[in-house]
């Protein structure tokens, strides 16, 4: 399972991945419902923790073993599990579509947007509007890790032209609008690659993302491994090195979510 050393994939593409391993435990034998139970709920506490600002993982992976507790015996409760995870597999891959139309209604032809990180949604939507309105597409990099380079070189492979920079030369532009993802909506801000924060401050920036993602509970932002930033300590020089900011609600724009576009005003009535 690659899951919790992925340091590159956005929350979606890590959801999917963990419930489609989660079915799997189903196909292994186990003494009683109870031990079939202790298992998957293990695994469940083990992938959430491992990526903890990804809301959607947690909700997702906990919302299937509920369903699972509800069987009285181990076939039954392995059952439940194929069946919900099945269930919300179906979800996600309708919200995302649902969302990439949304998206793909905000871009006009020869506007310039700018995208922070490697959402996978925001990289479908960009794929499909590109499409229907060409227009320019600004990635930054996305330091520490440089997954925006990876978006990069997915949407140049896809002969879609795409200028690449440094995250901090986004203010030599003047975007239309940001479109980024998120990690989690909590009703006072936007969980999301760092750097987000300041971005929806000068510009018109939205969020893509399922309302599984929304979460009443704070967000620890928690310190990554120096290295990364700096490979050799040096003497007097202290690193801090995050991955994702809070970006307050009333920053953003708007949402794309799988029911429509919320304003954040909306978005906080929904908790």
């Amino acid at each position: 399972m690659q899951i919790e050393d992925d340091n590159l994939s956005g929350a979606a593409v890590l959801t999917e991945r963990a419930l489609t391993y989660l079915c799997t435990l189903t196909e292994r034998d186990y003494p009683s419902r109870d031990e079939f139970l202790s298992r998957v709920k293990k695994e469940c506490s083990r992938l959430s923790e491992s990526q903890k600002s990804m809301v959607s993982l947690r909700n997702e992976l906990f919302h299937v073993l509920k369903n699972a507790e509800k069987g009285k015996t181990v076939e039954e409760a392995k059952q439940n599990l194929k069946e919900s995870i099945k269930e919300r597999l179906q979800f996600l891959k309708e919200a995302e579509a649902t969302i990439t139309q949304a998206g793909t209604s905000l871009i006009r032809k020869n506007s310039q947007v700018l995208t922070h990180s490697r959402s996978s949604t925001v990289e479908k939507i960009l794929l499909h509007a590109y499409q229907v309105n060409p227009f320019d597409i600004i990635v930054c990099e996305s330091r520490p890790n440089y997954e925006g380079r990876l978006l990069a070189e997915t949407l140049g492979e896809s002969g879609i032209p795409v200028t690449l920079i440094v995250d901090s030369a986004a203010s030599f532009f003047s975007p239309d609008l940001v479109l980024v993802g998120a990690d989690a909506v909590t009703p006072d801000y936007v969980v999301n690659k760092v750097g987000t924060k300041f971005l929806a401050s000068c510009f018109p920036t939205y969020v893509a993302c399922s309302t599984n993602k929304f979460t009443t509970k704070d967000i620890t932002i928690e310190e990554k491994n120096p290295e990364e930033v700096l490979e050799e300590p040096h003497k007097n020089v202290h690193v801090k090195n995050y991955y994702f900011d809070k970006t307050p609600l009333d920053f953003i724009t708007g949402f794309i979510t799988e029911y429509g576009i919320y304003t954040p005003e909306k978005v906080k009535s929904l908790f």
